[in-house]
Formats: C-alpha cells, sequence, structure tokens
C-alpha cells in the first residue's frame, strides 16, 4: 500500500507543479484567496475530532465549503479533470462537496489496508483527527534536521541555519496561497484516494527526493514528522524566527523564539510500540537505517569509538594477554590464535607469530575503532596488515574483545570520576568526619585495572570507606550548584549503602579507634603478603582491657567490643585489593568439587540419564573439569537431581590442619614474635580477624565468582559447539549436477539443476507430497503421493498394490520432469527404506537411458520442518499443505543451505529452534543468536550475495542482511529502495548515487555485493562494470585494469575496459605478471602494503565469485544413521526401548531328524517338539506329522527399536537379569542406609482416635489422606477430620488453590463426653509466627521497632491471633470456610493471576513481569500468585524499578487484609494498592524483596 500510496503521490507532484503554473499565472480573485486563507485558519484553531454531533456547525461549514468551492471554480485543476477536459471541453468538472470531503481525507479501507500491508493491528482511538496546518512544512524543517546529519547535508552549521531561515521567510511570504491548493488528494481512474505531495525539493536542500520519501515510506504515512518528534527532539518547542526583526539585524544576530507546537496524531499512534520494534519501524531503527555506520556497530551494547594510538596500544597487549593467552579454569579448547594450532609450526616460528600479534591486533583495532570497517571487510580485503597472525575468527574475538574493553574503561572512569568528586567534598569540608581521605594511591589501583574482577575489588574497596558519604556528597553538590550556576556534577551512578551494617554500627560507635591498635593497617597487611617488610605495632594493654575503654550501648561488654574491632580489621582486610588477588589466586588453586544426588536424583537418576556418570564425585580439582560438564552440575541442581559443593579443604586437609587458612596464618604475616602474654593474646585476636577475614568474607565471594566464571566457561564451550554445528549444515556449496547443461534433448527445459524433494508424515496413513525446484528455489511442479511410504512387501490388504501406484506415479512424473536429484527428508528409517526402494525403480525403468542418471539423496528435514510452519512459509505459500512446505524447503536446503537456514533469522528468531546442542537451552538467547549471527556473517560475505537475484526472488532475500556493513535494518532499507528502481542494481556505484548510501557502508559492503553483469546487461543500455561481478573491491577496480593492460602488453591509452574483458576470456595471460614488483610500486606510491591483494585480484579475475565453499558431497554412514535415528554421542551406548516383532528360528537340515524321538512332559504327559519345542502334542504321531513344517530350533528375536531400527539378538545375549548388563565399572557404592534413615525421619506419626461425628464433610482421614482426596475436590470444598493432637481439637481442610490446602485447627469446648463435639468451637490461636519461623514476639521488641517495619511484622505475624466461636461444623463451612474460599476464587480468576506459578517461584516471577514491563512500558506490571508455603496467603508482585517487590495479603472471612487494612473485594484492594503504590526507597527495599 506504502508504494501504491508513494507512485500516486509522484503523479500528484507532477500534477501539483502544473496547478502552481497554472495559478501563478492567472490573476487569482482575492475574494477566493481570503476564502481559502480563513478556511485554513479554522482548520489550524480548531485541531478537534470531527464529530456529526453539532448539526448547527456541519450546516454552516458546508455553506462556507460551497461558497469557496463556487469561488474557486476554474482555478484549481485535479490531473484527472485536466485530462478530461482534453478529450471532451464539455465534460463537468465540479464535484460534490461530500466528494471532496472524502477525498481530503483516508477512509477507514485505506487505514485497514495500510495496517494489513504493516503486519500491525490498528487500535481505536476515538475518531479522526484533522492534522492539517500550515505548519506542515515547519515541521518537515524540524524533522530533516534530525533524520539528517551535517555530513549528510553536505553543508557546514552556518550554511544549513542560512537555509532554514531562508526556507522560514519564503514560506511566510508565500503563505497558503502558493502550490497549496485545498485537493490534498487526487482520485484515480478507479476511485481510490492518494495523498497528494506537494513540491519539497525546497524543503530539504542537498537531499534527495528519493532520501525525504524513503523516510515517510518505511513506516507507511505521509506526515511522519510529528510521530519521531518525542523520540527526535528533548521538547515539544521549535525555534521559530520573529519575521518582525530590527532593522540592520543580520540573520545570524536573529533570536529564536520558542513556540510550543501542537501533537499531531499519526498512524503511528495507533501501533504498539513493541509492534514497531518487532517490525523494525521504531525511531531508533529509522536512525540506523539512515547514519553511515555499519548496523552492527550500531547494535553493540558498548558504542564503537574512536581511540587514540596509545590507547590502541595498550588495548591490543590487553587483548592479546587475556584473550588469547588467558588460561581457563576448567579445561577447556586451546583459546590461543588459530594459526598456534598447527602443531606442526617450529618454535622460532611460534616465537615470531606472538610477537608480532599485538601489532596485528592494533592494526585490526585501528580498523574497526577509527575507520569504521567490519570484519569481513579486514579479512578479505585488508590481509596484508592481519593474515599472518589473525583470521576471521580471530577478528571477531577481538571485536567482541574490544567491547569488553571499552566497557571496562568506561567503568574505570566513572569510577574515577568518583573518586575526584569524593576529594574535593573532603576537602571542601573539612569539618565533616571522615573514614580516610581519598588517596592518590587509590586512584593509581583503578588505574592498574586490567580485569572485571580488579575492578570489583577496586569498587569494594571505596564502596566500604565512602559509600556511606556518598549521600552527602550528592546533597552537598546540589547545594554548590544551585550557589553556583557554573558548577556542573558529573552525572555518575554509584549504588550507596543502602542500611547499617555490623561495620558502619561498629564506627559509629568508634569501635574503629580500638581497630587501629591491632598493629598493621590493611595495606601494610597486603604488602606483608607479598614478602613481610611491616613489623607488627605492639599495644602495651591487654585487648580486653583496652576495649573495656570503647563500652557504649551498642556494645556493652569488652567482649562485644573487641568482636566488633576484629570484625572492622577483618573487613578492612578483605576490601584491600592485594589481599583479595592473592587470596583468590590460592583459592583457585586448591579449588575442588563435590558432587552427589540428592533423594529425588537417587530415584530418577539412572543408566539413560546424563549425570549418572557424574553423579557421584569427591575432591574432584575443578581444572580437571571439561567442557560443559560444569554446566551439567548447575542444570542438575536447578533440577533438585544433585547436590555440589565448591571447597578448597578436603576432610584430610581439615585433619591435618592443611587448609588455606592455616596456610595464611602459618606465614605470620599478622603476628608478633615475643613471648609475653600481652603479645599471645594480641596475637590471638589478630589470628580471629584473619580467619574471618578469609574464612567468612572472602571464601563465599570468591565461591561466587567461580561459579559464575565456570558457568560462562562451559556456555562458551556450547555456543562454540552451536556455531560448529551450523557450519557443518551451512559449509556446503550450491548443489550442482554434472548433467545440468545437457538438457538440450528436453523440450520446454532451460538450463540449471532441478530438484524433486520428497518429504512424508510421521504417520503412515496420511498424505506425502513431492515438489520440484528449479535452480533458482522456485517451484516448478508438485506431486501428491498417499502411499510412498508404505512397504512393497506389506503383508496387509493392497497396501503393496497401493505402494506400487505411487510408485509408477512417481515414475511418470520423472520420466515427465527429468530432476537432477531427488531428495528425501530425512525424518526417520522410513527414509532410507524409502531411498532404496526408488533407486530400484530407476535403475529397473531407467537402465537402458544413459542420459537419465538421477541421484537419490537423504536430506537433513529439521530446517524444513521449522520452515513449514513458520510466517514466512505461511505467506509465501499459502495454499500449500504442511507437508507440501516442508519439501520445498528440503530441495531447497539441497539446492543451497546457507540460502535455506539464513531466512529462518526473522523476527521472530526461528534459527533458535534448530538443534544444535542438548544444552543450548542453558545459553542465554541472545548470546547465542549472536554467535549464530557471526557464523551466517563469515560464510555470507565469502560466498556474496546478488543484491538483483534477492529482489527476484525474495526467499534469498534474508541473506542481505549478513553482509558486511549491514543488518536487518539496512537490508530492508536498500531493498524498498531498488524496488522503486525497477527491481534493478545495475551497478555498485548505484548504491551510492541512487540508494544514497553513504561512504563507510559503501567501502564495508561493495566488495561482497556481486551481480550477474550478464543478466544487468540484458536489461540494461547503460555501461556495466564487469567488475561488479567479481570480488575486486571498487577501491582496487584501476589496479584490475593496470593488471589487464600490463597483461596483454599493450599501450596504457588503450582502452582498460576492452583489455579487461579480453583477460576475462583469457585470464593465462595474468601468469607472467610481476605482481610483487607491481606490489612495491604501489607501496612506494603511498597505497601501502597491497601484495596479497594483488594476488586476489589475480585470482578473481581467473574465475570470478568462485564457490569458496565445501562442494556438496552425499551424506556418510554415520550422518545417515544419525540423522534417521536422531541418536548422538551422548546416547551411543546407553539402554534403548523396543518390542519383540517375532522370533527367528533356525530350520534343521539334518538327514537324520527323524530318527531324534520327541520329548514327553512328564508332568503334563504331552509331547513336545523336539526342534522348536512346541508343546500340546497329545501323541508322537502329532510330533512327527509336525516335523515336515517345522520352523526349526528358536535362535533368538526379531526386534524393532524406538528409534525405527531393527535388529537381531541371539539366545546367548538374552537374559532375565538387566542388572548383568551394567558396566561394573559404573557401579558405586551407594549409602543406601542414609537414605532409608531419611525416608524414617520423614514419617509422621499419624495415629489419632477415631471419631463418631455424623457429618458428611467429616472423614476419618490422616493428613496425607485428606490432601490425597482434596486433590479431587473442587476449589473451595472442605473435608473435616480428627486431630493428631488431641480428642478436644478437629481439623478443617480445605482447598485454596491446586496444590494448595490449609488446615485449620479447630478447638472443641463443652464436651459433655470425650468422644462427642463440643457446644462450642474455637478456631484461631494466640501464638504468633512470621512467615515460617515459629517464635514469640514480645510487645516490647514490636515497640523498638520502625513504624513500616512494624506494620509488615503484624502483617505476618498475627495472622491467628483473633478467635471465632462457633455452634456446630456447618456454621464453621458457611461462616468461615466458604467467605474465604469465595475470596480465593476471586484472586484466581483475576486477569493478573499466574496460573502454575507459586509465589515462592520468584525466578519465574521475576522474568514474567520484566517481559510485562517491555510490553506495557512505562506502567508499572504486577500480577498475583497463590503461596504454596504460607497458606491462605497471596502474594502481589510488581516491578517498580528494576527490584521485584513482593507484598503479601491474607483471606480471611471478614475480607482480604493488606497492610493492616480489610478490603471486601479484590478489586478495591488493587485499586488503593495503586493508589498507595510507590516506588519504595532504597531504605526498605531490602525488607520486602524477596530476591
Amino acid at each position: 500500500m506504502s508504494e501504491f500510496i508513494d507512485n500516486q503521490a509522484e503523479e500528484s507532484e507532477n500534477s501539483g507543479n502544473t496547478t502552481d503554473t497554472s495559478v501563478e499565472s492567472d490573476d487569482e480573485p482575492r475574494k477566493a484567496k481570503r476564502a481559502r486563507r480563513d478556511k485554513k485558519e479554522r482548520q489550524r484553531k480548531k485541531r478537534k475530532i470531527e464529530s456529526d454531533d453539532d448539526d448547527d456547525d456541519d450546516e454552516e461549514e458546508e455553506d462556507d465549503e460551497a461558497r469557496i468551492k463556487k469561488e474557486m471554480a476554474g482555478f484549481v485543476v485535479d490531473e484527472d479533470e485536466e485530462i478530461d477536459e482534453e478529450v471532451d471541453d464539455n465534460e463537468d468538472d465540479d464535484k460534490s462537496d461530500n466528494e471532496k470531503d472524502d477525498d481530503m481525507e483516508l477512509d477507514e479501507e485505506d487505514l485497514d489496508l495500510l495496517h494489513d500491508n504493516l503486519d500491525m493491528q490498528q487500535r481505536h482511538i476515538g475518531g479522526r483527527v484533522v492534522i492539517e496546518s500550515d505548519e506542515e512544512e515547519d515541521d518537515r524543517e524540524r524533522i530533516k534536521n534530525n533524520l539528517f546529519t551535517e555530513d549528510t547535508l553536505g553543508e557546514d552549521e552556518s550554511e544549513r541555519q542560512a537555509l532554514e531561515r531562508e526556507h522560514y521567510e519564503r514560506s511566510e511570504e508565500s503563505g497558503s496561497e502558493s502550490g497549496h491548493s485545498e485537493d490534498d488528494f487526487i482520485v484515480t481512474d478507479d476511485g481510490s484516494s492518494a495523498r497528494r505531495k506537494h513540491r519539497r525539493h525546497h524543503l530539504f536542500p542537498g537531499i534527495s527526493q528519493q532520501a525525504v520519501e524513503d523516510a515517510r515510506c518505511i513506516f507507511g504515512i505521509d506526515d511522519f514528522s510529528s510521530a519521531y518528534d518525542a523520540v527526535l527532539e528533548p521538547s515539544d518547542e521549535e525555534d521559530e524566527y520573529p519575521d518582525d526583526r530590527e532593522e540592520g539585524e543580520s540573520d545570524a544576530e536573529r533570536t529564536p523564539r520558542n513556540r510550543i507546537r501542537e501533537k499531531k496524531a499519526t498512524l503511528l499512534d495507533t501501533i504498539e510500540p513493541a509492534e514497531l520494534e518487532e517490525k523494525l519501524l521504531s525511531a531508533n531503527d529509522k536512525k540506523i537505517q539512515l547514519e553511515d555506520r555499519p548496523e552492527r556497530f550500531q547494535l553493540r551494547k558498548t558504542p564503537v569509538t574512536e581511540a587514540t594510538e596509545q590507547e590502541l596500544e595498550l588495548e591490543s597487549k590487553w587483548i592479546y594477554e587475556y584473550a588469547f593467552e588467558h588460561a581457563t579454569l576448567s579445561v577447556q579448547e586451546e583459546s590461543c590464535l588459530t594459526v598456534l594450532m598447527n602443531h606442526d609450526l617450529r618454535a622460532d616460528e611460534r616465537a615470531k607469530i606472538k610477537a608480532d600479534a599485538p601489532e596485528k591486533i592494533r592494526q585490526a583495532l585501528t580498523f574497526i575503532r577509527n575507520q569504521l570497517f567490519e570484519v569481513p571487510f579486514i579479512a578479505f580485503y585488508r590481509k596484508e596488515y592481519v593474515e599472518s597472525c589473525l583470521v576471521i575468527n580471530d577478528l571477531w574475538k577481538v571485536y567482541q574483545w574490544d567491547e569488553k574493553w571499552c566497557h571496562l574503561q568506561q567503568r574505570k572512569k566513572r569510577l574515577l570520576q568518583l573518586m575526584n568528586r569524593m576529594l574535593n567534598y573532603q576537602m571542601e569540608n573539612e569539618n565533616v568526619k571522615i573514614l580516610r581521605m581519598v588517596t592518590e594511591n587509590d586512584m593509581n589501583e583503578v588505574h592498574g585495572v586490567q580485569t572485571v574482577e580488579d575492578l570489583m575489588d577496586v569498587s569494594e574497596k571505596f564502596q566500604l570507606y565512602y559509600g556511606p558519604k556518598v549521600p552527602y556528597m550528592i546533597e552537598y553538590e546540589k547545594r554548590k550548584a544551585e550557589e553556583d550556576p557554573e558548577f556542573e556534577a558529573p552525572d555518575v551512578h554509584f549504588r550507596a549503602a543502602t542500611r547499617s551494617d555490623k561495620y558502619m554500627i561498629c564506627i559509629q560507635n568508634g569501635i574503629d579507634q580500638m581497630a587501629a591498635l591491632f598493629g598493621l593497617t590493611p595495606l601494610q597487611f597486603a604488602e606483608n603478603l607479598e614478602w613481610k617488610r611491616h613489623e607488627v605495632a605492639q599495644h602495651d594493654e591487654e585487648p580486653l582491657v583496652v576495649a573495656e575503654k570503647y563500652i557504649c550501648p551498642a556494645f556493652p561488654t569488652a567482649e562485644a567490643v573487641l568482636a566488633g574491632a576484629v570484625h572492622v580489621v577483618a573487613k578492612e582486610i578483605s576490601r584491600e585489593p592485594k589481599v583479595r588477588a592473592l587470596v583468590r589466586s590460592r583459592y583457585r588453586h586448591r579449588l575442588k568439587i563435590s558432587v552427589h544426588p540428592t533423594k529425588k536424583g537417587y530415584d530418577e537418576i539412572d543408566e539413560n540419564h546424563r549425570l549418572y556418570p557424574i553423579r557421584y564425585i569427591k575432591d574432584k580439582p575443578v581444572s580437571a573439569i571439561r567442557h560443559e560438564e560444569y554446566l551439567l552440575y548447575d542444570q542438575g541442581k536447578a533440577g533438585g537431581l544433585i547436590e555440589f559443593r565448591l571447597h578448597c579443604d578436603t576432610d584430610e586437609d581439615v585433619r591435618l590442619k592443611r587448609t588455606l587458612l592455616e596456610s595464611f596464618l602459618e606465614e605470620q604475616h599478622y603476628y608478633k614474635d615475643e613471648f609475653s602474654a600481652v603479645v599471645d593474646k594480641w596475637n590471638k585476636v589478630r589470628e580471629y580477624a584473619v580467619k574471618e577475614c578469609i574464612n567468612q568474607i572472602l571464601i563465599p565471594v570468591f565461591e561466587k565468582e567461580v561459579h559464575e566464571r565456570l558457568l560462562r566457561e562451559a556456555r562458551d564451550y556450547v555456543i562454540k559447539q552451536c556455531t560448529q554445528n551450523l557450519y557443518e549444515r551451512i559449509k556446503t556449496a550450491t548443489y550442482r549436477s554434472i548433467h545440468e547443461d545437457d538438457d538440450e534433448y528436453i523440450d520446454d527445459f532451460n538450463s540449471g539443476t532441478r530438484i524433486l524433494a520428497i518429504s512424508y508424515p510421521e504417520e503412515r496413513d496420511q498424505v506425502s507430497f513431492g515438489a520440484l525446484i528449479d535452480q533458482d528455489g522456485q517451484v516448478v511442479d508438485h506431486i501428491r503421493l498417499v502411499h510412498i511410504n508404505k512397504s512393497i512387501f506389506s503383508k496387509k490388504p493392497h497396501e503393496a498394490d497401493l505402494k506400487r501406484q505411487d510408485m509408477e506415479l512417481l515414475r511418470k512424473f520423472l520420466e515427465k520432469r527429468h530432476p537432477h536429484v531427488i531428495a528425501i527428508a530425512g525424518e526417520n528409517m522410513d527414509a532410507y527404506y524409502l531411498k532404496k526402494d526408488i533407486e530400484a525403480m530407476i535403475s529397473s525403468f531407467f537402465s537402458r537411458s544413459d542420459s537419465f542418471d538421477t541421484a537419490v539423496e537423504i536430506v537433513d528435514n529439521e530446517a524444513a520442518k521449522i520452515y513449514m510452519h513458520s510466517k514466512q512459509a505461511m505467506m509465501e505459500f499459502p495454499d500449500y499443505p504442511h507437508i507440501l512446505k516442508q519439501a520445498v524447503s528440503v530441495a531447497r536446503l539441497l539446492l543451497d543451505p546457507l540460502a535455506e537456514y539464513s531466512h529462518l533469522c526473522n523476527v521472530d528468531e526461528d534459527i533458535l529452534c534448530v538443534s544444535y546442542h542438548p544444552l543450548q537451552n542453558e545459553i542465554n538467547k541472545d548470546d547465542l543468536l549472536s554467535a549464530l549471527s557471526l557464523e551466517f556473517i563469515n560464510r555470507v560475505n565469502e560466498v556474496g550475495v546478488d543484491v538483483n537475484h534477492c529482489l527476484e526472488f525474495p526467499h534469498t532475500a534474508s541473506l542481505l542482511q549478513f553482509v558486511c556493513g549491514f543488518g536487518p535494518r539496512k537490508a530492508v532499507h536498500l531493498l524498498k529502495i531498488l524496488k522503486q528502481k525497477d527491481n534493478l542494481l545495475g551497478s555498485r556505484t548505484k548504491l551510492v548515487t541512487d540508494c544514497n548510501m553513504g561512504p563507510k557502508v559503501f567501502m564495508n559492503c561493495a566488495g561482497f555485493i556481486k551481480l550477474d553483469t550478464t543478466k544487468v546487461g540484458e536489461r540494461t543500455d547503460a555501461y556495466v562494470e564487469v567488475l561488479d561481478g567479481s570480488r575486486v573491491h571498487p577501491e582496487t577496480y584501476e589496479w584490475a585494469r593496470k593488471m589487464a593492460v600490463d597483461a596483454l602488453e599493450i599501450d596504457d591509452a588503450a582502452d582498460p575496459t576492452s583489455a579487461l574483458e579480453e583477460i576475462l576470456q583469457n585470464p593465462d595471460k595474468l601468469k607472467d605478471l610481476d605482481l610483487d614488483a607491481f606490489a612495491e610500486e604501489l607501496a612506494r606510491q603511498g597505497f601501502g602494503n597491497k601484495s596479497i591483494t594483488l594476488y586476489d585480484i589475480r585470482a578473481e579475475l581467473n574465475r570470478r565469485y568462485k564457490d569458496l565453499r565445501v562442494p556438496y558431497e552425499s551424506p556418510s554412514a554415520e550422518r545417515i544413521f544419525t540423522m534417521l535415528t536422531k541418536e548422538t554421542s551422548d546416547s551411543i551406548g546407553k539402554l534403548v526401548m523396543g518390542h519383540v516383532l517375532r522370533i527367528v528360528y533356525r530350520k534343521s537340515h539334518d538327514p537324520d531328524r527323524e530318527r531324534v524321538p520327541p520329548i514327553r512332559d512328564e508332568r503334563t504327559g504331552q509331547w513336545r517338539c523336539q526342534y522348536c519345542f512346541k508343546p500340546d502334542f497329545r501323541n508322537t504321531n502329532e510330533v512327527w506329522q509336525h516335523i515336515d513344517s517345522c520352523p526349526g530350533q528358536p535362535i533368538g528375536v526379531k526386534i524393532r527399536f524406538d528409534n525405527g531400527i531393527t535388529g537381531f539378538i541371539p539366545n546367548k545375549y538374552l537374559s532375565d537379569r538387566p542388572d548383568s548388563f551394567v558396566d561394573p565399572g559404573e557401579r558405586v557404592k551407594e549409602d543406601a542406609e542414609k537414605y532409608k534413615k531419611m525416608k524414617e525421619q520423614r514419617i509422621v506419626n499419624t495415629n489419632f482416635v477415631k471419631r463418631v461425628i455424623s457429618h458428611p464433610a467429616f472423614h476419618n482421614v490422616v493428613y496425607n489422606d485428606a490432601e490425597r482426596m482434596l486433590q479431587g475436590f473442587e476449589q473451595g470444598e472442605a473435608l473435616i477430620r480428627p486431630s493428631s493432637k488431641s480428642t478436644s481439637h478437629l481439623t478443617v481442610s480445605w482447598k485454596v488453590a491446586d496444590g494448595v490446602y490449609q488446615h485449620i485447627d479447630v478447638k472443641e469446648e463443652n464436651k459433655q463426653h470425650y468422644f462427642s463435639i463440643g457446644k462450642t468451637l474455637l478456631i484461631g490461636s494466640e501464638v504468633s509466627y512470621f512467615l515460617s519461623i515459629n517464635f514469640e514476639l514480645k510487645a516490647s521488641t514490636l515497640a523498638k521497632t520502625s513504624p513500616l517495619i512494624r506494620d509488615l511484622i503484624r502483617d505476618f505475624a498475627f495472622d491467628k491471633i483473633y478467635l471465632d466461636e462457633f455452634e456446630d461444623l456447618d456454621e464453621i463451612l458457611a461462616r468461615h470456610i466458604q467467605p474465604m474460599a469465595a475470596l480465593a476464587r476471586e484472586v484466581l480468576s483475576h486477569k493478573y493471576f499466574v496460573e502454575g506459578v507459586k509465589a515462592e517461584e520468584v525466578d519465574k516471577i521475576k522474568a514474567h513481569l520484566q517481559a510485562e514491563k517491555k510490553r506495557v512500558y512505562p506502567r508499572i506490571p504486577y500480577c498475583l500468585t497463590v503461596s504454596a508455603k504460607l497458606i491462605g496467603k497471596f502474594c502481589l508482585s510488581y516491578l517498580p524499578r528494576r527490584t521485584c517487590m513482593y507484598d503479601y495479603f491474607t483471606i480471611t472471612p471478614d475480607g482480604f487484609r493488606y497492610r493492616q487494612r480489610i478490603f471486601s473485594s479484590l478489586d478495591n484492594l488493587l485499586a488503593w494498592f495503586k493508589k498507595h503504590c510507590k516506588p519504595p526507597s532504597d531504605g526498605i527495599e531490602n525488607v520486602m524483596s524477596m530476591n
């Protein structure tokens, strides 16, 4: 639809030009001008939604329009009217007012059609909005300034401002009278309307008309300017230059005044932002399309920025050290340079490569950061600078680690800024109490940071000493900014301390003064760890004596003071970066892992489970963990199957005192070597400080670090395996048959490969299909085969005949279409049998035809099955059944797997549905998608993309997004432009001249966009550059021509184009060229080292765009086995399931067999066959009669496994003891007694006294039986049962939700007999509880807490303090249970209730809310869940910022209790919550958050 509007608008532009000339040449009456100006003024002032309610206004407007129509008759002429006047002067040109009104706006059908073409859903906004205004051109001028940069305009700032003022003055002078007819719509012959485009070449000086129109057609609307105001401009004000300037005032001196613009409703206002982002139509997507930078550079989380030579030098060394030389904790594949993986290299060669590597990395970084070249461009066109050390995968690694470097530098910079701000605050506020001054050593530590771990160490130190002062510093800077307008505090975010921890409490009470008496500062202790250089300063008094001086209310005893001082020292030592680095190193060196199964794992992990070989591990060094093994541990722990523990000390180490802590204590870094009681006591206190520092503070932190790093290494390995799997799928070149050009004998056939693909469903009673495609992937014909996958040897009636009929139908199809190859979808083992049948048929019927040589191949159909359910398949083949769509995809997979897999890379991310690795679901989706995209980028740029082919065959258009410099947005943008250029890209230079591509993007992509110059020449009369069909980059075209001229030894003045064409016909003449001399000459002229480039040019002239992929080869037997059986290396060797088909017999051929007597069964008296052992013969005569038909002796069984494979198992391998086949090496001595004791501990004493109570809801059952019965009850139903407490209690159990049951204790009073029901029934107790921890909460304790904490505790703690009195059981059910059940149903049926998720599953709730926040942003999402632990409570979860908050409310018979209020309904509760819900302050965030 957008293309239709654009085409009509171009006609409108031409018509508008004619109309403008007519208006200017004639003398328009003043009355008509005034009338039109009055109408436009009215429209601008009204700015309201049209309505039919006010009849008087409608009549007045109709009168005005009629009068204007009459006065303007003959002055404004439509294009169609002009044509009609030439044909018949007597034809009436006037139209009714209603028709004009219809033409002035898009009708509902046009709007619906726009939405359908954009694949978006329209949101009703209440009415039609009048958006016509004289400010339209000002909006266009403003949007031009935002969409197009100064580089695009090609003007400097002063010229641009002058053009803006010139446009303003021109628009003020012309007003609304010149060239702005009221006929904003033109009517085509078929009655459809299209927006008339005004002449806009004066709106955007220096910008092509096409570029301006692209900014509209991308979004499917005409006036896009207001749609992006909120995104592209900081405010709703625009600068307007006053027309009444002072005399002598120059343009530059004019001061703009602000004018508030009115918001205009556009089509984009009806579209959800999430849908715009999904369709790549958001404002940011438009910016990416138009900016002259590679799209992937713009999408990188840390932007690609320009760097100085000094930074590049540091970065290159850093990347080489940490990306290519840094060791991993676990055993992983080599992370060194790819060239160093060649073990045949000599030692000196290795040393040279390592020495040159940093310089090569620096060159690559220069190309990336300073010249904006993407990796494929560097790998193909800057080989001289990187090839000896870096291949394309190494370059991608450099690119990825450049992002890590930039991110690290940004964080270092922010921390340094924060330190400088804190230093200034300390120096300017000398009276403020501070722990320590920011020193130059602190800043040097930041400068020396090399890893994220180092940065975290320095940040933790800053947080300890200065974190509490950050809020005061910010407040001081705010006051200073108010006093001094020139002062601006940097906007550096830092998470300050949100609560007073134990350390701050000690500091606030002066305990740090005693900590200073321990003898060493934290820095001195850190330096002592490296080598002992500081002696411990010893205090004269004993520690407890000194501690008495610091007794205070918070630390009432000397022991408490001493413990606080120990904690202060331990905390400060633990935050010293040098201490953390040294302890971390030793900890990792000693680190081990131990694994054991849980009770659930003990029951579920069998021989077939992946965890079976590793379920029992003790003290295994972490350095011995291989590949993805740790990810399996983490997966098993998340599933509750195993538990594992990272530890640095074994039981033997603890017994022999060889622990990590002991190793530090033995070195006596914090020890005074003197003999006295005072020194011994102080040494003991210092030892306590070191113990707390290492065991309680550092080791838990390091354990978490190691866990995250091991997970990252395992995930990286899985990602590598996934990319390798994808590479194996797309590495194959386009399928080419040796007979594809030998089709002269076949009428009506073009040359090229024809592929017939056959796909069949898994169920044999469903229809199969075959699809025939040509070399371009277009469907030529298809065939329906109903019984093709049935067996020709079937015993079922007529099944074999039906199979023969389909085979005959297929034979006739092959005779008619002559495919070069038949591809069979590798669904299961049926594909193997079908392949045999087709090969036999071809061999039988076509054996005499030498020309008919059709191969039969089995093709993996995994991607085809994904395609057949995709949106693209639905759009491309809407009438095809799924199996036929699969057949088309199978054929294309064989034709060109790269193209077929690439279109799975869409907005739906179908490429992630392909199975690459068993653990791929454990990988972050974005990380996996990014890695797979790199593999596509490598292959696509290696092959090149024919843009014209993509335009002609849209199913290949997805390749374009992987071209160097492109991405999904730029690819779509380019295709959209070319579709308006006759679907043809005539040359690479047209990318710049016609498609407005910037120089940076053009340099990146030009060499990888190939053109079929022969086809282009057939479609255009313009000159076609033959080098556009080669890998030769446009920057080296002249060198290629020079090489052609020199090779032919002709005069330099000769036409190099003809020489080039002759060389392409006879490339052997290039062999005699001295390219090394040519390269030296180029280097002398300042072109740099181009030696490899020249050789590449010569190779390309020998064969343009030779496919560098691996030629197709039939899959090996191992590959077919894996493809059809779905077995992997992990499943080989495991137990498999199957069913017995029959018993296999061996007929005896012994001539003396009749001499062997039958066997008599003494127990039954009957006879058995002596060979097949068949029983039930009454006499020997029957046995001898049976001998002739006896099948023979049973030798085994024929079996079909679940994977489709059939097999034979001899008798000797059959056993009724399955345990005998378990590998003895896998048997582990398991602690069965341990689980037996655990089971015994879980057995609850379920003894109770049976009651005789006549009530339909009463049952004599125990707790477990009650819950089992409630599973089948409806929500809210209850049962009454005896209590295990005593005969004076009953229990009412009712179903709150699925899997959630509440058991309410009922106390009986006024009992006449112990077995009768009490006359008074009480519910509730005085025992309070908080969450799941039972404890008594005293009133004095509550009085000391803050009001907020007190409310929260009360809400949780006193659910049972009320006492309700009832007379009988029916009253309990009616007044207590049923009201609560109704309230629970109200929650369970609410639209924001999340089914299947319990309140304790915070990860799932957080993921749900984060997804909702993206969808409803900026609103705060919330949801409701039922608690499985706090029975009777529901959780209200919401996401105000980044942290999920969790509030609980309780159902009571009186209503919902929430924050000490009772609400009669859930709607009232939510309404109060929304009104009083504010993002909680940091001080209470930890109280309310359950993360």
